[in-house]
């Protein structure tokens, strides 16, 4: 996988992994990260990736310690959040607190500034998008870390089956095929940096069953063709969104019976920082922002020659680590453009140095439809959990997509759900509350 020709989906003689081959392949990465001898859980976002680790982990752990120990699962968000619904079904699903102890950690916006310092020191990086990420993964690891030693995440899927946005701009297999090999080979300076500092800050080990590494030359021996993103497809809620070759290897019962319910295992991809909650990432830049002046910012280029900060939100960040690792900033590997998409082989706008690109989703016909209308903490700016405005023409289309989940059996909430929306956004006029569907 390492070699830049590896391509062994081209050779007739060794056939391409069937999906029974791989489902066996995960619950055996699920099944040796289970060997402890201290207590351990599993962390549940609500996202497709860590409900295919409980969806494998729970016949097995009901099997070796039977059904009168739930299995502690832990998420963060903001109250009534996407990850937080989500999770929530994902529990209910799997036979609910009989089979899991769910144990959410909530956060408010106005919490997390202060964390920052603290994060940072632990992180040792001022990479923004890092830190922002970081935030949640701090939270979540505190909470867990108080009951269990141990936990399972759902960390590289993404980086074996092409699941963000990103990739949707890519033009053939083989590009799919090296951004793949490209952010792989990241992970030790980003999302695995993420989760070890983040968990070890509290003592708390975390494994990556997808990260196994039997698994993970499986996959990357599939023929890349099987995870093109379609644009449309992502904009229609249809088969072919990112991810599609993963979600339907996992759309039928696992050995109790028990399924991934469909609005969960279909929902768009978030990042962990986009998905927890409201416009959170917004508030924390414009409060970061404020704590660097236009004069400071203007000094960036002589104060930071190397990975000069872009923004007062990376300034900021970089002068905290400057104070706790001085003359240390050459050991940082950031991004290629300031974020993940940035040292991609093809054009996206998909995401930014500031994160996700900006669109609203609900500002558009469905608040007439049901007398709600957009909330959104970011007076004047516009974020949203799988939007970006570059494709302003595809997601225009999004009625198209809400009702096509309709269509398919959902209620208004799960169609959202799916297409990434935050509930949270939705507000009922008359009460100025969120609401309820």
């Amino acid at each position: 996988m390492s070699q830049e020709n590896y391509a062994p989906w081209e050779d007739p003689t060794k056939p391409q992994p069937s999906p029974e081959e791989i489902r066996e392949a995960f619950s055996a990465a699920v099944k040796k990260r289970m060997m402890a001898d201290v207590d351990y859980g599993f962390f549940l976002s609500g996202g497709v990736d860590s409900c295919i680790v409980a969806h494998a982990l729970m016949p097995m752990y009901r099997a070796e310690t039977g059904d009168d120990r739930p299995i502690p699962t832990f998420t963060v968000g903001m109250e009534d959040s996407p990850d937080m619904m989500a999770a929530k079904a994902m529990v209910d699903a799997l036979g609910g607190s009989k089979y899991i102890d769910h144990r959410p950690r909530m956060f408010t916006a106005e919490e997390v500034f202060d964390l920052i310092p603290k994060i940072i020191y632990h992180m040792e990086t001022y990479e923004a998008e890092l830190i922002r990420s970081a935030i949640p993964n701090w939270l979540l690891a505190e909470r867990a870390g108080a009951d269990v030693k141990m936990v399972l995440t759902g960390e590289g899927s993404d980086e074996l089956f092409a699941g963000y946005l990103y990739f949707m701009d890519a033009t053939t297999p083989r590009q799919i095929q090296n951004e793949l090999r490209r952010i792989y080979n990241m992970l030790g300076d980003i999302n695995l940096h993420r989760t070890d500092r983040m968990t070890m800050a509290h003592s708390l080990e975390a494994r990556v069953p997808f990260l196994d590494t039997k698994f993970t030359e499986l996959i990357m021996s599939v023929d890349p063709a099987k995870k093109i993103v379609d644009k449309e497809a992502v904009a229609t809620n249809s088969e072919g969104r990112e991810k599609t070759f993963l979600r339907k290897l996992f759309e039928g019962p696992n050995a109790n019976g028990h399924v991934i319910p469909t609005a969960v295992l279909w929902r768009a991809k978030a990042m962990q920082c986009e998905g927890v909650g409201e416009d959170w990432v917004s508030m924390l830049q414009r409060k970061v922002s404020a704590q660097v002046t236009d004069a400071e910012m203007a000094t960036a280029a002589t104060l930071y020659p190397l990975n000069t900060p872009h923004t007062k939100e990376e300034f900021y960040y970089r002068r905290i680590f400057e104070e706790h690792y001085a003359g240390m900033a050459h050991v940082i590997n950031p991004w290629e453009g300031g974020c993940r998409a940035g040292g991609a082989a093809w054009k996206s706008d998909a995401y930014t140095r500031e994160g996700l690109g900006n669109t609203n989703l609900l500002t558009h016909a469905f608040q007439q439809k049901s007398g709600t209308a957009a909330f959104s903490t970011s007076a004047g700016q516009k974020r949203s959990f799988a939007s970006m405005p570059a494709y302003a023409d595809i997601y225009a289309s999004e009625d198209e997509a809400i009702q096509n989940a309709q269509d398919a059996g959902f209620n208004m909430f799960e169609s959202y759900l799916t297409q990434g929306s935050d509930d949270r956004s939705m507000i009922n006029i008359k009460t100025g509350k969120p609401l309820v569907l």
